[in-house]
């Protein structure tokens, strides 16, 4: 056992042990104040604050220690549990066994209330349920409760005659006469501040369910109701010593623990559930079992009489007979109060129709796991879908170590499912994988769609900017400069026209070299020759037109109809080899061999050069041609070729 793990178990044993402790200090509490002339039946009972609100920290603290609120809801009823416990004793001590210690055993008496109350009628709404202020503009709010509790605890402490908050006259061992009356009426007026700093702590937790998301408003719905109830008939009943005020008031308390529990075991607060879905089914069966028998048994000795052994047996199995359905029916309440579906068929039903309604395969993915993590009463999923970019998705709380599920989607995997705290059976789980495979094969596919689409558009968008550059800079002022000379042709006409020709011989040449730079516009975006000869005419022809290396270009016989993209970008490919085969590997002998193979063309241009350096450099070219193949899916590699020279190799899928 690690020494962390240790220490936990200490510190739950301590926990534990108090919350257990704080209610037996309520009863004795009210078991001293039944003895008490000076106390009524209201304050003789058992107060829910130390009775409900330990256990349920205690509860809370198990399974998440790191969170404050739990805390503050323990600590707030042991707190309390000891603060009536040391009033009750006080009171009987005065009154049947008076001692010099009795003074000091009434100081706390005098004050430790004052960090109870304020703390779960104020503090915690504010915290609620993360143990942070909704905003920083809460933040005076939360000082003036700290204010409050601190100033007003050091009155009540120092006050020099205690007699109004004990209601006994004893005297305070640590008064300050020259405190006087103020701490007398410093409590006659606190009751409002008090009041006033938990209606806008309630307010707080109004604002933040506001803004919350639907499935954190489920979950503080039931504090926000019980804190809104309470505070305000609190605040109603202001002053008021009425008995059944104070016994209202008293029930409204023990409504808040219970909420949080509710909202724990209903919407998962704190991503808690099925925590106690065994021991509630199987200890109500155990109970109801017994009782069962029991009462069989005593109506079967009640006929039969004599005849014990056989009334036994039919009280046996008629318990036995009645197990089934109830554990069965107790079963599914419990599955209705956890949002469980056990049957894997109905829950595939469930997250079939929850498909339908989505609007693309990631909000799919999203719902469908929700669901899993709902009906294999995990705390936590995550669906990590294969390939790259990488995608995923999660809900609930993934632990540290989950448990992993590969999805395979017609012997593809397309994912993994990781799982924490799960506890169900491998048909359901088997059944709810093939579901979420298939739709994280759609979501992988829907993203590659995505990112296709994507560089598409660069693509696009990039040609256009460098057809709109070349029409600029090139188009432009070539036409822009054959206007200027026409119109300075037509001005000389009148006065010198033996010096038109000239301007005419000029306007001639440069419309040829508009011509010639528009035709080089349009081969730049699929040269004509891929349509009048195909991919190896064209290529034939280029490479007789290019001084250099001798070229021999071999293709398959027939190569088939190849898609225009694959065509351009295989001659842009080994138009660009070629090219620095003759500028910068001084080839003598360059190979080029077109085959069509696996629903894809390759391309491999081989030459006998002075091949690559040791650390080669990216430059233009390279990186042209490796950007063409992966404009189209495809892809290039430059490398050293066998027995010297260079290599390029471009897989480009039909």
């Amino acid at each position: 056992m690690s020494e962390g793990t240790r220490r936990r178990r200490i510190l739950l044993a301590v926990v534990w042990t108090l919350a257990v402790a704080a209610p037996v200090a309520s009863l004795v509490t009210g078991w001293l104040g039944s003895r008490l002339d000076s106390w009524n039946e209201i304050e003789s009972s058992p107060d829910p604050v130390g009775l409900l609100f330990p256990a349920a920290g205690a509860f809370l603290i198990t399974h998440r220690p790191r969170l404050l609120f739990p805390w503050l809801l323990w600590g707030t009823g042991v707190l309390w549990s000891c603060y009536l416990l040391m009033f009750a004793v006080t009171a009987w001590t005065y009154t049947y066994d008076p001692s010099p210690l009795t003074p000091y055993l009434a100081w706390p008496s005098l004050w430790v209330w004052l960090w109870v109350v304020p703390t779960f009628s104020g503090i915690m709404p504010l915290l609620f349920p993360d143990g942070r202020l909704p905003s920083k503009r809460w933040r005076p709010v939360l000082y003036g409760h700290l204010v409050l509790m601190t100033g007003h605890s050091l009155l009540l402490g120092l006050t020099p005659d205690p007699e109004f908050e004990l209601g006994l006259p004893i005297e305070n061992p640590f008064g300050v006469p020259a405190l006087g009356r103020i701490p007398e009426i410093a409590e006659e007026w606190i009751g409002i501040p008090i009041v006033v700093l938990s209606l806008l702590s309630v307010a707080s937790l109004g604002f933040r369910y506001r803004a919350a998301t639907p499935e954190v408003r489920r979950q503080i719905a039931w504090y926000l109701w019980a804190m809104v109830i309470f505070t305000g008939y609190w605040a109603g009943s202001q002053g008021s010593h009425d008995p059944v005020v104070i016994g209202v008031r008293i029930f409204l308390t023990a409504g808040i623990p219970l909420a949080v529990v509710a909202s724990v075991l209903r919407h998962q607060l704190y991503g808690i559930r099925l925590i106690l879905d065994r021991t509630l089914v199987y200890g109500t069966l155990a109970v109801v079992a017994g009782l069962t028998y029991s009462a069989l048994i005593w109506a079967a000795n009640s006929v039969a009489g004599d005849y014990g052994a056989v009334a036994g047996l039919a009280a046996a199995l008629a318990t036995g007979a009645v197990f089934h359905p109830v554990r069965l029916r107790l079963q599914r309440s419990v599955d209705r109060l956890f949002n469980v579906e056990r049957d894997p068929y109905r829950a595939a039903d469930l997250l079939s129709r929850a498909v339908q309604r989505a609007d693309d395969p990631a909000a799919a993915l999203a719902e469908a796991l929700s669901i899993v993590r709902s009906s294999l009463g995990a705390r936590g999923a995550v669906v990590e879908v294969a390939g790259e970019p990488a995608v995923s998705f999660a809900d609930g709380e993934p632990g540290a170590r989950p448990r992993a599920v590969e999805l395979v989607w017609l012997g593809e995997r397309t994912g993994r499912l990781l799982l924490t705290g799960a506890r169900q059976s491998r048909q359901q789980l088997a059944v709810m994988a093939k579901h979420l495979a298939e739709l994280a094969h759609a979501v992988r596919l829907s993203t590659d769609l995505r990112d296709s689409r994507e560089r598409i558009t660069a693509t696009r968008d990039e040609e256009r900017r460098r057809l709109g550059r070349e029409l600029h800079d090139g188009l432009g002022p070539t036409l822009t400069s054959v206007t200027m000379t026409l119109d300075e042709a037509r001005r000389r006409l009148e006065r010198d026209p033996g010096s038109v020709e000239e301007l005419l011989v000029r306007v001639r040449e440069e419309m040829t070299a508009t011509l010639e730079s528009v035709r080089e516009l349009v081969d730049g975006l699929r040269p004509p020759a891929l349509e009048e000869l195909g991919l190896p005419g064209a290529l034939r022809d280029f490479a007789r037109a290019t001084p250099g290396p001798r070229v021999d270009i071999r293709a398959d016989d027939p190569l088939g109809g190849l898609p225009a993209g694959v065509e351009t970008a295989a001659y842009r490919i080994v138009q660009e080899a070629l090219t620095n085969a003759r500028r910068h590997a001084h080839a003598t002998r360059v190979r080029v061999t077109l085959s069509r193979a696996d629903g894809a063309l390759r391309v491999t241009v081989a030459d006998d050069g002075v091949g690559l350096p040791e650390e080669p450099s990216p430059g233009v070219g390279l990186t042209s041609m490796r950007e063409r193949a992966a404009e189209i899916g495809g892809t290039c590699v430059i490398a050293p070729r066998p027995g010297g020279g260079t290599e390029v190799t471009a897989v480009l899928p039909l």
